[in-house]
């Protein structure tokens, strides 16, 4: 199989992708440390009026952004193995278990209805059957098995609906916490929703984007040939193929743009074979300026969802599944299916008895979980460049820091940006205050507008 460099952008799910939480709690726009007033400081460059900021890795419900294709001896078969059912009452849906979209809300959709599908061909119809998660994969797997005719229940242990799909508001925009893109529209099943919801598309450009370093990306390129030679790229990673011993503070930012912030692991980590790995539709991407959250919405439709309800363990055999929630209480049926991150699998948040079988577990633990996170900030007026649909920044001493933002003013018509960061730096900036986080954000834009 031929292999090639991967498209900028091709799919980010989160934006990692995948719940993210408020690092300052509940509240949607904070305007607290960190934050300032509009005033104009150095470089004519003002002071955030407000911020928003995720943080999945401390997200006891997700504990990832989204999946990625680890090196590894079972390859993309790995996706499969996630996928298949165990016995004919336990099934498993998500991103993470889809091959031909992974890390997209296309997978997740898709997965939860091919679940559906596996449960109306093996059940008696109207047997009853308990979903954990109301994320994409959760909510299409219910209501294709609703819409049926079976009775259903889900269980959602936020307070809210959507799971790594969450819109929330700044400055008048959607400030999407989890999935931002419709990742290749045409085709897409996502694309459906969208227009049964009655939203709008905004085309996005990867190519008009201002800032970074064309001698950077020029060599990465140059390097990035060498993936259509790679002969086990299952077990090779990108990183072994594009990066030298010693990269360069330039071919580590331009390997940081390409393929860290697009799937939420360092090269490094990053099997060759995952960037085959589609993205659910063809052509072009695109922004929801009303908003993922009309998408959800429309998928779950006249679903009833039991939110605030955690789950700790999964009992299944031959007569059927229980489920235990935390605080006690159990939910049987005849049918459970596994909507939950692959963090969540890998912490094994959730006990399964019996045990999950070896083939299972090994997709597990061979799967990556990736980070990517997101700090929206929103200015008093607009003062980069309206035109441009992205900013890149390099940071060379510290490539990768805040290298990529999102013009949400083309996009929304809202002075408001969008900063992305991923696997090491995403990691590190999660331990750190919003203080210090949005000041490190704004020293990036002042440094891209000095």
């Amino acid at each position: 199989m031929a292999h090639h460099p991967p498209m900028p952008g091709r799919r980010r799910f989160l934006a990692a992708a995948g719940g993210a939480v408020l690092a300052t709690g509940p509240a949607a726009a904070c305007t607290g440390p960190g934050s300032g007033d509009g005033r104009t400081a150095r470089g004519g460059v003002p002071d955030p009026v407000a911020f928003l900021r995720t943080s999945w890795s401390t997200d006891p419900f997700a504990l990832c952004s989204y999946s990625y294709l680890a090196p590894g001896p079972l390859g993309t078969s790995v996706r499969s193995g996630l996928a298949a059912p165990v016995g004919e009452r336990l099934h498993f849906a998500g991103e993470a278990t889809s091959g031909g979209a992974p890390a997209t809300t296309a997978g997740a959709l898709e997965s939860g209805r091919r679940a559906a599908r596996e449960i109306l061909r093996s059940a008696r119809r109207g047997r009853d059957t308990v979903v954990i998660g109301a994320g994409f994969a959760g909510l299409g797997c219910a209501r294709a098995l609703a819409d049926a005719g079976v009775r259903v229940t889900v269980l959602e242990g936020r307070d809210r609906v959507g799971g790594r799909v969450w819109t929330e508001r700044i400055a008048g925009a959607p400030a999407e916490m989890g999935a931002s893109w419709i990742h290749g529209a045409e085709g897409n099943p996502v694309t459906d929703l969208l227009r049964r919801s009655g939203g709008r598309a905004h085309p996005f450009d990867y190519d008009r984007v201002v800032g970074g370093d064309e001698e950077a990306q020029a060599e990465l390129a140059r390097r990035s040939e060498k993936l259509a030679a790679v002969t086990e790229p299952d077990t090779t990673s990108v990183g072994d193929v594009v990066l030298p011993g010693r990269p360069s503070p330039g071919l580590r930012w331009a390997a940081d743009v390409e393929f860290t912030q697009e799937y939420a692991a360092e090269p490094g980590r990053l099997a060759v074979s995952a960037l085959d790995e589609g993205v659910g539709g063809s052509g072009g991407d695109v922004l929801l300026p009303g908003g993922y959250d009309r998408l959800v919405a429309e998928l779950r439709g006249g679903l009833r969802v039991r939110t605030g309800t955690t789950v700790t363990a999964v009992r299944y055999g031959a007569d059927g599944t229980r489920v235990d929630l935390d605080g006690g209480g159990s939910v049987r049926a005849g049918h459970c299916v596994v909507t939950v991150p692959i963090g969540v699998l890998k912490a094994r948040r959730i006990a399964f008895d019996p045990p999950l079988p070896r083939e299972k577990q090994a997709a597990v633990d061979a799967l990556g979980a990736g980070l990517l996170d997101k700090l929206w900030l929103a200015f008093p007026r607009v003062f980069w460049d309206r035109d441009a649909d992205a900013l890149q920044w390099f940071d060379r001493a510290n490539p990768g820091l805040w290298s990529w933002w999102l013009n949400g003013h083309k996009a929304f018509g809202k002075p408001v940006l969008l900063g992305f960061n991923s696997g090491r730096h995403a990691r590190d900036l999660a331990e750190r205050g919003d203080r210090e986080v949005v000041a490190g954000a704004m020293a990036a834009l002042r440094g891209l507008h000095a």
